[in-house]
């Protein structure tokens, strides 16, 4: 098998375990809330991430790897596995999986306007129009068709927010070279972390189940962690814009997910307003001017 076509299998493997996200995490929530969950994945996810580090033999350049960059790794994490996860993972505790799928996918679009923004990096007419596309695609999202009247509900503010997070966390980590496994073990910590600081404010519990507990296993072991590995490798074997286009399988596999395991009634309104959202991440890849075939185009973690 061709280095490329490799490439393209892990990249379809992480797909494929990213849209496995939706239906875990509103399972994972349904009981302890958002910030367990959290604190549970993604301690799981560290220490799947610091075994692997181990036995590649990269465990003993960590430190060193850490004062490089150290503001740098300890302000991302918070941002990226910290207040971004506690976001995200509470949107589900508050909306149905489908709609927090369909409004987290906007982190692609956002990450374009941060990057002209925050890095002045250049844009065109296009890029702004498909921009507006998606955001349009959000409105009919929340405004369930009736144009008039938006649902602005705290879920809504909140899994917006998780995705603005996300796209912050993508446009920088975009603008740094550093190794790529030891830097996401380092967000890794550092959102951990952040997530430790605010059990004092929303508490913990180590009462849970076994069949919690193997959840959260999951969902921090082959989603998170070892979906980085592949989709590192993936960025390595093949090219980028490849890697870009089969991304966006993901919300579409999480959408299946989510109607077959959950039983979610997805409305009409809602995969107009997802197709909208999706069409305008593919016409920006394909047709913004904002394309190249570096490995910096797409962000090493789940979206």
């Amino acid at each position: 098998m061709s280095p490329s076509r490799r490439g393209a299998a892990c990249a379809l493997l992480t797909v494929l375990l990213w849209s496995t996200l939706g239906v875990g995490l509103k399972l994972a929530v349904s009981r302890v809330g958002g910030f367990v969950a959290t604190v549970y994945i993604i301690g799981l996810s560290t220490i799947a991430m610091y075994a692997y580090l181990v036995a590649v033999g990269k465990a003993g350049r960590i430190v060193a790897h850490f004062e490089t960059m150290p503001t740098f790794f300890l302000a991302t994490g918070f941002v990226g596995l910290g207040l971004h996860q506690v976001l995200y993972l509470t949107g589900y505790s508050l909306l149905p999986a489908s709609q927090v799928v369909i409004i987290h996918y906007l982190w692609p679009l956002t990450m374009v306007v941060l990057s002209t923004l925050v890095f002045r990096e250049p844009t065109t007419r296009s890029a702004v129009g498909f921009v507006i596309l998606g955001f349009l695609g959000l409105y009919v999202v929340i405004s369930k068709g009736t144009w008039l009247r938006i649902d602005l509900s705290t879920g809504v503010i909140i899994v917006f927010c998780g995705s603005f997070c996300w796209a912050l966390f993508s446009v920088l980590i975009k603008h740094k070279a550093f190794d790529v496994e030891i830097g996401t073990f380092l967000f890794h910590v550092f959102g951990l972390v952040f997530l430790a600081s605010l059990i004092p404010v929303f508490g913990f519990t180590f009462d849970i189940t076994w069949k919690e507990l193997l959840g959260f296993a999951y969902l921090g072991v082959f989603p998170t962690a070892l979906s980085y590995i592949l989709w590192n490798h993936a960025l390595r074997l093949a090219r980028t814009s490849l890697c870009s286009n089969i991304v966006l399988l993901m919300p579409v596999l999480s959408l299946v997910w989510i109607k077959l395991v959950l039983k979610e009634v997805i409305s009409v309104w809602q995969l107009i307003g997802f197709a909208m959202i999706l069409g305008s991440v593919f016409l920006n890849l394909r047709y913004g001017g904002l394309r190249d075939d570096g490995p910096a185009d797409v962000p090493a973690g789940p979206p």
